[in-house]
């Protein structure tokens, strides 16, 4: 059981790269109300561009065949490319990347583009819900080997005789039963764009597939909640040194 923290820390330099919120359908959109979404989307996020999904069926590859399905989806982006949507027949999904505004700013940009499409859309049955943060902690590289367990709770233990670790990939999954969701959560180190410094990545999906809800106000409430929640795993996955990056 993870116990959500009384009190919320805010850092002046999130290291927040880029926060998602996906919402997929049971069954596709209408093609013609997937464009009048587009197009109602678009006074928000003028650049528009065509995106396609690929499917391959083995028996065709086997057979040499070069008409695989393809499937028509729309990314759309501010005039800064910092907020994106994109559109499938199947799903909605938002993100915003670095410089991260906050979760205010992001559910109520959310809210507004998910009342524009369900005014287009009207009911459509959701399948999953899901709010996905990648963080990056940059640590100084004041050695040979960073002792990156100073900095993180979450890693890898490996037997002495094969320590000092250097470089690792790890993930984990977690049944979170206060809000009827799951956890997938990755970390892994990779390559820093700072000068002198090492890179841990701290990439959490916490989702719902087993009964989302269905309205409207129990759809922004569970995403609030999964909010609450991922902030208290993300504050459980890092030690003070690291919060000490952030101020």
């Amino acid at each position: 059981m993870i116990e959500i923290a009384s009190t919320e820390i805010k850092y002046a330099r999130p290291p927040i790269t880029e926060a998602v919120i996906g919402i997929t359908f049971s069954s596709p959109m209408d093609s013609k109300k997937l464009v009048r979404v587009n197009k109602a989307l678009q006074k928000y996020y003028p650049h528009k561009q065509d995106v396609y999904s690929v499917e391959f069926n083995m028996i065709d590859v086997v057979e040499n065949k070069t008409n695989p399905e393809k499937t028509l989806g729309h990314r759309l982006s501010t005039d800064d490319q910092t907020q994106l949507v994109v559109l499938w027949p199947n799903s909605i999904t938002l993100s915003q990347l670095a410089p991260y505004q906050g979760w205010g700013n992001f559910i109520e940009r959310f809210e507004r583009d998910w009342s524009a499409l369900k005014k287009i859309l009207g009911f459509q049955q959701i399948s999953r819900i899901g709010v996905r943060y990648i963080n990056r902690i940059d640590i100084p590289a004041k050695a040979p080997v960073t002792e990156h367990e100073q900095f993180l709770n979450i890693y890898p233990k490996m037997p002495d005789i094969l320590n000092p670790l250097e470089a690792y990939a790890m993930q984990a999954s977690v049944t979170l039963k206060d809000i009827n969701c799951q956890l997938t959560i990755n970390t892994a180190r990779v390559p820093s764009p700072l000068l002198e410094h090492v890179s841990f990545v701290i990439d959490t999906d916490i989702f719902s597939d087993k009964n989302p809800p269905q309205s409207d106000s129990d759809l922004i409430k569970l995403l609030n909640n999964i909010r609450t929640t991922k902030n208290q795993v993300f504050e459980a996955c890092i030690s003070q040194p690291a919060r000490s990056l952030f101020q």
